[in-house]
């Protein structure tokens, strides 16, 4: 078990610069945006793991119900972090070429969920709806008004 504390003691030290900036990141964003998303707080439209985080929580918490619904792929994502976790922290190894793979399979499955939502889904319930308040609705006259038209007529 010393072991393991010593791992995570040093990653946490390694990557302390790394992790104040995302803390900052995401205290200022949810404060002006309310939101943590780049590309939602750029354009408001969805991103391809939006949904994904509350997915792996309500999996997390025994709800696949509500977990498919956020993100289907959500499952696969919570399996590699858990892969990932048991590997560097307890077994002290790296990521092998097979669960690289993997990662490489759900993350292409992840970009073309997120194509298919797009053209099928959106803007529908949460997380694939559009959220107002963003950089290019500010900038651009008419911003929401043209994006939401061009996935109803091409969605």
């Amino acid at each position: 078990m010393e072991k393991v504390w010593k791992r995570i003691k040093t990653d946490l030290k390694e990557y302390r610069i790394g992790l104040g900036v995302l803390c900052i990141y995401y205290i200022v964003m949810r404060l002006v945006f309310r939101a943590f998303c780049p590309m939602v707080i750029l354009t408001g439209l969805p991103c391809p793991g939006c949904g994904l985080s509350r997915s792996v929580w309500f999996w997390m918490t025994g709800q696949p119900g509500r977990a498919f619904m956020l993100h289907p792929l959500g499952i696969f994502w919570l399996l590699f972090l858990l892969y990932f976790l048991i590997n560097r922290y307890i077994r002290g190894k790296q990521v092998s070429r097979g669960m690289a793979f993997f990662l490489a399979v759900v993350a292409a499955a992840t970009l073309f969920l997120y194509v298919f939502r797009m053209m099928t889904v959106f803007p529908g319930r949460p997380p694939m709806s559009y959220t107002g308040r963003n950089v290019l609705e500010w900038i651009i006259p008419g911003y929401r008004k043209r994006v939401l038209s061009f996935f109803r007529l091409y969605g």
